[in-house]
């Protein structure tokens, strides 16, 4: 990744920043220093800036607001027009996983750096059944101790949010835990402001965590046709990123979002908006094919849950579309090199590299 390349859209999280730091008293003049950002370009058209200049803007601004928890303060206040066409999906997703998948899988037009990170499974059932999602990535290593804080405490607010918006209401447990990996900060009385039932601090896992129907039962059944159209916006914006994304890497994104025992080729093809043949001859001229991906990410999907939850492997087994527990292990075996007692041995953390 060249970190000079400019790929972020200035009117997405760079303004959205640019707004909370001014609001938290920075001066525009001040805060855009150094940047290459000037006031002009606020109002043009497809103005893109690189990872180098949001990490001077980002810096300007702790330094100017010289408050505590600005990534968090931040997350809590960022309007969600600043993340473009994906922000609107909050208000109209069927349920909490969908608008998660669709996050996890166009944060890139705005953000293209995680474009590394959501080439693989992160979320897991823990041992009572919870849906849980690590909230720190491997790409957080690259930044400097501010930048990478700003941003860990940036992504806990943002989701947060998103839990609480999205979420189904209406199920027996609706209760959001977050849990942190560090001690209590200075600022922990912020932590108090995120939409949670619960914020742990000195946990062995930075996530978010929620009963399974919470996240996955749809409740917003009316609007269905608003979510299609958004993805829809979405993937032509992602089609015009400038980010290098192989076309079987975009494939392997739809079917991991979309994943479910009975995912098939026509469904893919659908939610990329292309005929299957297209898709099938577009994947045979990178040297692979819709049932290959398909089974590697079965097997990826197997693999993360193996490792880092709690389910049996009966249970995942069945999550991932297996017959039976020997069928997996077979399959298992014969991917990963390895039985499945020796994958569920290994560290928790090789899940997150």
């Amino acid at each position: 990744m060249d970190f000079n390349a400019r790929v972020i859209p200035l009117h997405l999280h760079p303004l959205g920043f640019i707004e909370v730091f001014t609001s938290l008293g920075a001066d525009l003049h001040d805060l855009l220093r150094g940047t290459g950002i000037s006031p002009a370009m606020f109002d043009m058209q497809d103005i893109r800036i690189s990872y180098m200049q949001q990490q001077v803007l980002i810096r300007n601004g702790i330094a100017l607001c010289k408050t505590p928890g600005l990534g968090l303060k931040t997350g809590l206040e960022l309007d969600w027009s600043y993340w473009g066409p994906l922000g609107y999906i909050i208000h109209s997703s069927p349920s909490l996983k969908d608008a998660g998948e669709a996050f996890r899988r166009y944060m890139v037009i705005a953000q293209p750096y995680y474009a590394l990170m959501v080439s693989r499974p992160t979320t897991y059932f823990d041992s009572q059944h919870r849906l849980v999602d690590p909230l720190e990535y491997p790409t957080d290593a690259v930044f400097d101790e501010d930048i990478r804080i700003f941003s860990l405490e940036f992504r806990i607010a943002m989701t947060a949010r998103l839990w609480m918006i999205c979420g189904n209401q209406s199920v027996e447990d609706t209760d959001v835990h977050v849990t942190l990996s560090y001690q209590e900060p200075s600022h922990v009385e912020l932590y108090s402001q995120l939409p949670c039932k619960s914020v742990a601090f000195g946990t062995e896992q930075t996530a978010i965590s929620a009963s399974t129907p919470y996240v996955i039962k749809p409740f917003r059944k009316f609007r269905k046709r608003s979510y299609r159209k958004l993805i829809q916006q979405c993937e032509q914006e992602l089609n015009n990123a400038p980010v290098t994304i192989s076309f079987t890497d975009r494939v392997r994104w739809h079917i991991r979002a979309h994943f479910n025992p009975q995912i098939d080729l026509e469904q893919v093809a659908d939610g990329m908006q292309m005929p299957p043949r297209s898709l099938t001859r577009r994947l045979a001229g990178e040297d692979t094919s819709f049932r290959k991906l398909l089974h590697a990410v079965r097997m990826e999907i197997a693999s993360h849950q193996l490792r880092s939850s709690g389910l049996s492997v009966d249970e995942v087994a069945e999550l991932v579309g297996f017959s039976c527990a020997s069928s997996l292990r077979r399959a298992m075996k014969k991917w990963a090199g390895t039985t499945i007692s020796h994958l569920r041995e290994q560290p928790f953390e090789e899940t997150l590299s």
